[in-house]
């Protein structure tokens, strides 16, 4: 198996490096592979420009045009900015959504207005940057649109059948895209591409074989 172009994975907030790890050891059997530290650290105002600067940054030094963008969570914010600024650098997208469940009676008024509203606006009321980053890392269909029209690249959205929480942001990422597909993995859970990083591989070269 092998993919054509460079891959750049781009992992969501506090995943275990370990991993991440896993799944660019198997990636690395049919590509070059590419892991930019797009980590958001302190209390200044969160921004996806600066995370993408650091993906444009390390394709320079790798001396690659044109890469595979893999994001999850945060990481797929940050690829949907690559590719909304950047499209001539993007051969193709492959993305998933994190939302993670939550109920009525575990979350504060507080947290409860918070996902009401896109990431930028909480940003603007003087949301903590921890909100912030918090909310971008769920991938919600508020935050998605402004970037999600302006990513030409052909793109597949992947999501586990038995992944509940993700099942619709999954669905509203990939009918924002103006090349978007959807992918649900049967009997899948929540998190399995932690567990199964040779089925991702092979998802996104079965995506990557077919015509466009």
């Amino acid at each position: 198996m092998s993919v054509a172009h460079t891959v750049v994975l781009l992992p969501a907030l506090g995943e275990d490096k370990a991993q991440s790890a896993a799944l660019r050891a198997v990636f690395e059997e049919a590509t070059q592979v590419l892991m930019p530290d797009i980590s958001v650290r302190g209390t200044s105002p969160v921004i996806l420009e600066e995370p993408a600067l650091a993906v444009l940054d390390a394709l320079t030094s790798a001396r690659t045009a044109q890469v595979i963008l893999i994001g999850h969570g945060w990481g797929a914010m940050v690829a949907l900015q690559v590719a909304a600024k950047h499209a001539d650098r993007v051969a193709a997208l492959i993305l998933s959504t994190n939302a993670r469940p939550e109920t009525i009676a575990i979350r504060s008024l507080f947290y409860g207005v918070l996902s009401l509203l896109s990431a930028t606006v909480v940003q603007q009321l003087g949301g903590r940057s921890a909100d912030v980053a918090g909310l971008l890392d769920q991938v919600r269909p508020v935050d998605i649109k402004p970037l999600a029209v302006r990513a030409a690249a052909p793109a597949l959205v992947i999501v586990g059948e038995r992944d509940i929480a993700n099942r619709g942001p999954s669905a509203a990422l990939a009918r924002s895209l103006p090349l978007g597909n959807l992918r649900v993995v049967p009997r899948a859970g929540p998190g399995w591409q932690t567990k199964d990083p040779p089925l991702v591989v092979e998802l996104v070269a079965d995506f990557l074989s077919r015509p466009t």
